[in-house]
């Protein structure tokens, strides 16, 4: 009972950047909303906690090869290309959306960052070979799909990282609802943030269910890590020896 009152069921809602009908200014200026939410509101963060330590285990000369899938603006592969300037450890990215305004935007975004390369494909269809990237990342995109297809997404990029995958989402809560709810009615005006972002929060998944889609995935071992505020680290990693 409690848990149902803090945690609903997951009734997932199409968001409108996903339908893809609004005009380009009026995606841009949402996907801004979502880079400064990002920034104050770990959703760097998260991320870039968990893939440093990869990226310090990195001790040869060519460039850390790294998957980002359904990159969006782009702005998460260019928090992670600032992090590995600072630690000086060379670094590459193959960032990747099927949708092209997205990329548009991300062309953008990535102008003074040759690190990152933009593809556009379909993350179910990915045109790589298996383990082609050291590292495969998805940032608070896998909420946005059915449950068949995040296990399907999850092991698409499994396979493509050869050491593993750090995904980083969003945690399914009346409160973060609640929150964001509030924050987006006090910070923007923008018509697809306030629509997009609370039902973002209720499409996302659990802790728990996070735990299922790893293991439907098929991934072993992984880890499951909690981030305030309401957010979710799953890392799934690969044996080595």
């Amino acid at each position: 009972m409690v848990k149902s009152l803090f945690f609903p069921p997951r009734n997932l809602r199409d968001e409108l950047l996903d339908l893809d009908e609004a005009p380009y200014e009026e995606v841009r200026d949402s996907l801004q909303d979502v880079a400064t939410v990002n920034r104050y509101l770990s959703g760097y963060r998260v991320l870039l906690h968990h893939v440093e330590p990869f990226l310090k285990s990195h001790i040869t000369d060519r460039p850390f090869r790294v998957l980002d899938a359904a990159t969006g603006s782009a702005d998460q592969p260019v928090a992670l290309v600032k992090l590995a300037r600072r630690l000086g450890v060379p670094i590459h990215i193959t960032a990747i959306d099927i949708n092209g305004k997205m990329l548009k935007l991300a062309r953008e975004e990535i102008a003074s960052f040759p690190e990152i390369q933009l593809v556009q494909c379909d993350i179910l269809c990915l045109p790589f070979r298996e383990a082609g990237f050291d590292l495969a990342i998805n940032s608070l995109s896998l909420h946005h799909f059915s449950w068949e297809k995040a296990v399907a997404i999850l092991q698409a990029i499994y396979k493509a990282g050869r050491l593993g995958v750090v995904v980083n989402d969003l945690h399914r809560s009346r409160i973060a609802h609640a929150v964001i709810f509030l924050l987006t009615r006090i910070f923007t005006r923008n018509r697809l943030t306030r629509y997009d972002a609370p039902v973002s929060v209720m499409n996302a998944f659990t802790p728990k269910e996070f735990r299922e889609l790893a293991e439907e995935a098929g991934m072993e071992p992984y880890e499951i890590h909690r981030h305030f505020p309401y957010r979710i680290a799953l890392v799934g990693l690969k044996n080595q020896s």
